[in-house]
């Protein structure tokens, strides 16, 4: 007796799903998005979509906060920066500022994503870097960075050393 009442809820079942058969179904509707996005999303969250973020090629994000004017570094310059090191919760990894003074960095031998960033700067600008993991410290982390951990570099330029 039981078996029978299975029989008759699968055959109500059967007759549905039939009876929809050749009849147009509305489309699911989904937004299309690109990996590059996905990956900004997932490393910064929202301020990953904030107005005013430059994403270049490799994959780095730059927001301008301040102009400044003067010559650009380049690679084989020393830098006189203010800068806050943080992943994307918030957790500061590095701040210059807690160290008591600017810090004089030597450009090439910056991680990737920050070097790039310092040539969109110059003397007095401030800007945001948003750094994916390739662009830092990858895989393996460092520093006290976790390995595969996207960061965000808030950098003040104070002065370029040719």
């Amino acid at each position: 007796m039981r078996h029978r009442g299975f029989l008759i809820l699968v055959g109500f079942g059967l007759m549905g799903a039939l009876s929809s058969c050749g009849q147009p179904q509305p489309e699911a509707k989904s937004v299309k998005r690109d990996d590059a996005t996905i990956m900004r999303e997932w490393l910064y969250g929202p301020r990953s979509t904030v107005p005013g973020i430059s994403w270049q090629p490799s994959g780095l994000g730059i927001r301008l906060l301040v102009a400044g004017t003067g010559a650009v570094p380049t690679r084989a310059d020393r830098v006189r920066v203010h800068y806050l090191c943080t992943l994307k919760d918030g957790k500061v990894i590095d701040d210059s500022r807690t160290r008591g003074g600017p810090a004089d960095l030597v450009m090439k031998t910056l991680i990737a994503g920050w070097a790039e960033g310092m040539e969109a700067l110059k003397p007095g600008g401030k800007a945001e870097f948003f750094v994916p993991p390739s662009l830092g410290y990858g895989t393996m982390g460092g520093g006290g960075v976790p390995a595969g951990a996207g960061l965000i570099f808030e950098v003040e330029l104070l002065a370029v050393n040719p």
